[in-house]
């Protein structure tokens, strides 16, 4: 098992940070001062790590190709995978693990689906959990923004990505939980976390979920 160093870029950092970039190149950024040796120490260290996560991104363009909306194409939705099939359906409905398109479909009629989908269960999420935490905010929407699943302004106005439609609930509510947090907390200090922590006891998972597929974001 072996690790190829892509690239090591120095700066101001405090500290070293292993990235696996959307290439799965192994890219290092380090203080200024840091040792060669002190880098290839830390890579052999996190040697399995490195492979594991190069693994993943190496084979996701094969799980993961871009959205065509013919028959025999697949589509995720709420984490699960549907394939596609034309037919003569007047909207889009599911058959187990198919999703019914209407044959004139294109693909911006199956955005804008998508997109009705997804504001209807963020509203759904979002007002289960203002319930829970006892929060309120301005007002929410949808963004197409392809690099954040959400964010929150200064104001309280809540933004998250439509593309969260392909995520399973439990990802979408950590992403909920996560900017209805930042209502109060506006850093990701430790009482923040305390706060997510509360509500969403294994976030964590939810996390690991969305760095290990954050390129969903850019299939459709």
């Amino acid at each position: 098992m072996s690790v190829t160093l892509y690239k090591i870029i120095r700066s101001n950092r405090k500290s070293i940070a292993l990235i696996i970039d959307n290439s799965a190149n192994l890219v290092v950024r380090a203080p200024n001062k840091t040792k060669d040796d002190d880098i290839k120490n830390l890579v052999e260290k996190k040697k399995r790590w490195i492979v594991d996560k190069q693994h993943k991104i190496s084979t996701f363009d094969e799980k993961h190709s871009p959205v065509l909306v013919k028959t025999g194409e697949s589509i995720i939705y709420l984490g699960n995978t549907y394939t596609i099939i034309k037919d003569n359906v007047s909207d889009i409905q599911f058959s187990n693990t198919h999703i019914l398109v209407p044959n004139g479909y294109c693909k911006s009629e199956l955005i804008k689906w998508l997109k009705s989908e997804a504001k209807k269960i963020l509203a759904e999420r979002i007002e289960k959990y203002v319930s829970l935490m006892g929060t309120k905010y301005s007002m929410f929407k949808l963004s197409d923004a392809k690099a954040r699943w959400g964010s929150c302004s200064a104001k309280g106005n809540l933004n998250f990505a439509w593309r969260l439609i392909m995520c399973p609930i439990t990802v979408i509510d950590y992403v909920v939980v996560h900017e209805l947090s930042h209502i109060t907390y506006k850093s990701h200090n430790s009482s923040f976390w305390a706060r997510v922590k509360t509500v969403l006891p294994n976030y964590i998972e939810q996390q690991e979920w969305l760095k290990a597929n954050q390129r969903l974001m850019e299939i459709i």
